[in-house]
């Protein structure tokens, strides 16, 4: 039976970034796609597929990272039925392969697998970046007016 994924991110205590002051005195709206993706805002990963919960083998991942890695995934599965995905920087990959109605996912860093449904795989993109807006608004308030996230949506549903 295909369940709905649910994402959650852990800040990193050992990622400055998290902290009031963390920023080295730069602004969070400033940050830019390329701090947010690759050096700013560390998390660890956890996908719960209602039977599973499943954690990224390696630690520290940035949050945008991984989202914008489940974007892709989506794109591809989508555009062909069938995907294989790693982030940037750790190469946790996930694959995934469209049947009937359904998306099944394997990662590289679980044994496990997941089964959701279509409707539920096209909510993922949107599932991903509310979580990981929701963590970073949390940590940096200033966040909600950086133009990169604010346009972040948008980027997402253009999916």
């Amino acid at each position: 039976m295909a369940k709905m994924m649910k994402f959650r991110f852990t800040p990193r205590v050992d990622d400055p970034s998290w902290k009031p002051d963390g920023l080295s005195g730069r602004s969070a709206r400033a940050l830019t796609a390329d701090d947010l993706t690759f050096r700013c805002f560390h998390v660890d990963v956890a996908l719960d597929d209602g039977e599973n919960e499943i954690h990224l083998r390696t630690p520290g991942l940035p949050v945008i990272d991984f989202v914008l890695m489940i974007v892709q995934m989506h794109r591809e599965t989508a555009s062909s039925g069938a995907a294989f995905v790693e982030s940037s920087q750790t190469q946790d990959a996930i694959t995934t392969v469209r049947r009937d109605g359904t998306v099944e996912m394997t990662y590289s860093f679980s044994e496990k697998s997941s089964r959701v449904s279509l409707r539920d795989f096209d909510e993922m993109p949107t599932r991903a970046l509310h979580a990981a807006l929701s963590v970073l608004h949390s940590a940096h308030g200033e966040l909600r007016n950086n133009r990169y996230l604010v346009d972040l949506p948008g980027l997402v549903r253009s999916d």
